[in-house]
């Protein structure tokens, strides 16, 4: 089967894109010195193997794509795709490290964004980014079964704390709370157990019924446009029903 073709056009624009003083001066001044090594659990859990080394991880993907300007082999990128999504969480505990104070976390997301151009993002993130796209969760969850699902966890509450209510969209609340969509479709009674501590609290609250969900997969897959799409769409809620703060649920 042959190779997908390479989007070269694209990577390049994506370089350009990012081309600014700060990846030029961390790609050049990066001393491979290796202070930043043993604070990565990748190379800590596979016996110091240098591969897993966070400046090796840069070299091998963000500095090959700056000086091969783009012209890579779809194995070269699957290759930086293992490394990108696979050796990597971007946790930045190395930067913390680096007595230059490169961002290695940043220049991992910026490979990914260019991976996923491609169409290299792990399927599971690719299909969370398109649900919360078309449907504003990453679980693809209507607004109908959403407001079910808080009205049943609402009636399933009411014995062991009476008066309790699970409000949606109520204007002028105090506090706006979004939770992670994994919660609704497996985990409900999270959102019973929340709604006791805000009702005992006596924190004036509400759901809104669309920008809920505050997880952001497509940060991790490195998708631009629906990471935005989704922060807006919370931020949209807090506008829209005019709260003065916002509580997630981890």
């Amino acid at each position: 089967m042959a190779e997908p073709a390479v989007n070269v056009k694209l990577i390049k624009e994506r370089l350009a894109f990012l081309k600014g003083g700060r990846f030029k001066a961390w790609l050049e001044i990066c001393a491979h010195c290796a202070y930043c090594s043993d604070s990565c659990f990748f190379y800590l859990a596979h016996d110091k193997d240098p591969k897993y080394m966070p400046a090796y991880k840069v070299k091998q993907t963000l500095d090959k794509l700056y000086k091969k300007k783009g012209e890579v082999t779809w194995e070269e990128l699957e290759k930086m795709a293992d490394i990108a999504y696979g050796d990597c969480t971007a946790c930045r505990r190395c930067s913390l490290y680096c007595p230059f104070g490169i961002d290695v976390a940043v220049m991992i997301a910026a490979v990914r964004g260019i991976l996923c151009g491609q169409g290299l993002a792990p399927k599971g993130l690719q299909d969370a980014a398109k649900h919360h796209w078309e449907t504003g969760n990453q679980m693809a969850i209507t607004e109908e079964d959403f407001v079910e699902t808080c009205k049943w966890m609402e009636e399933e509450s009411e014995e062991e704390m009476p008066g309790l209510k699970i409000p949606i969209e109520k204007k002028g609340a105090e506090t706006l709370y979004v939770l992670n969509a994994r919660e609704v479709k497996f985990y409900p009674q999270d959102i019973a157990e929340a709604a006791m501590i805000l009702y005992a609290a006596g924190e004036d609250w509400t759901f809104p019924d669309l920008g809920w969900d505050m997880t952001n997969l497509a940060m991790f897959a490195g998708n631009a446009q629906v990471m935005a799409h989704s922060a807006k769409l919370v931020y949209d809620a807090a506008k829209r029903l005019e709260v003065k703060k916002i509580i997630t649920s981890e």
